[in-house]
């Protein structure tokens, strides 16, 4: 998550950009600026091609052609952190007057995010951009987001301290972000390994969990014809969780599948007809 966070950051670029006279700007001129400004606050390179759209009416926001992230440069992986056929962000423009980011909408249009944690711990959406060797990052910029939303995206984690993997295709996505230190929700329908899977994540203190902190959470997910349902508090910074938990793991491979492991279906008198735990 706080590769989202850090990513807010380009909001601001966006803003900057989309104020005064900028459509009068050529297009190539606008992402030239666009890329270089967010690789000075991330340390990671944007790629923009095809044309980029400023908007000034009805909202402040942006349209681009394809766009692309690099990966971090210890990855071995020669595919990009995050890339999308186009990328639209609106900015309300009286909130912006006022000296609030609120964001009205963000739509990648068939992302490929590719996620990855190496076997020291390093993750590949850690921006460090402006960090040095013992210092202590600077807070993430806040913002509140009405809608964030993908479409027809695909998802890879792969987990080298682990040795596992996590692969997503068809991806639709909805992540709402009213307020930056207050509750979000997020909603995922995807298929893994040609199954539906399903997520429906909802939260307090965004600014907290996107920080790796432990927050309440309640959370149900649906892979084939497995449910797992959580209401407790939890994190991912090290991941920890508690509260109540109830499973219905009447399809185990389904859910074997979404965690890149292979489960078998237990045989008579193990839970071939009914496994539940609570």
């Amino acid at each position: 998550m706080r590769w989202i966070v850090r990513a807010g950051l380009l909001v601001l670029v966006l803003v900057l950009l989309g104020v005064g006279a900028l459509a009068l700007i050529p297009s190539e001129r606008v992402a030239a600026l666009l890329s270089a400004q967010f690789e000075t606050m991330t340390g990671r390179k944007m790629v923009l091609s095809g044309e980029v759209s400023p908007r000034i009416w009805p909202s402040l926001g942006i349209t681009t052609g394809p766009v692309s992230i690099e990966n971090a440069d210890w990855s071995d992986s020669k595919d990009p952190l995050f890339q999308a056929e186009s990328l639209s962000v609106d900015i309300n423009l009286t909130a912006l007057l006022g000296g609030d980011v609120r964001i009205l909408g963000v739509e990648a249009d068939a992302p490929v995010i590719n996620l990855e944690r190496s076997t020291d711990g390093k993750a590949n959406w850690d921006f460090g951009a402006g960090e040095t060797e013992g210092e202590v990052p600077g807070a993430a910029t806040a913002f509140t987001l009405d809608e964030g939303t993908i479409r027809g995206g695909s998802l890879r984690y792969v987990d080298g301290a682990e040795g596992s993997a996590v692969a997503l295709d068809d991806v639709d996505a909805t992540l709402k972000v009213p307020d930056y230190t207050g509750p979000f929700t997020l909603q995922v329908a995807a298929l893994s390994g040609g199954q539906p899977v399903t997520l429906d994540l909802s939260g307090d203190v965004f600014s907290a969990f996107s920080s790796g902190r432990v927050v309440p959470l309640t959370l149900r997910l649906a892979a084939g014809g497995s449910t797992v349902a959580f209401e407790g508090r939890g994190g991912f910074g090290d991941l920890m969780a508690e509260g109540a938990l109830a499973a219905d793991l009447a399809d185990l491979p389904a859910l074997g599948r979404l965690w890149g492991a292979d489960l078998a279906q237990p045989g008579p008198g193990m839970g071939q007809d009914k496994l539940t735990i609570a």
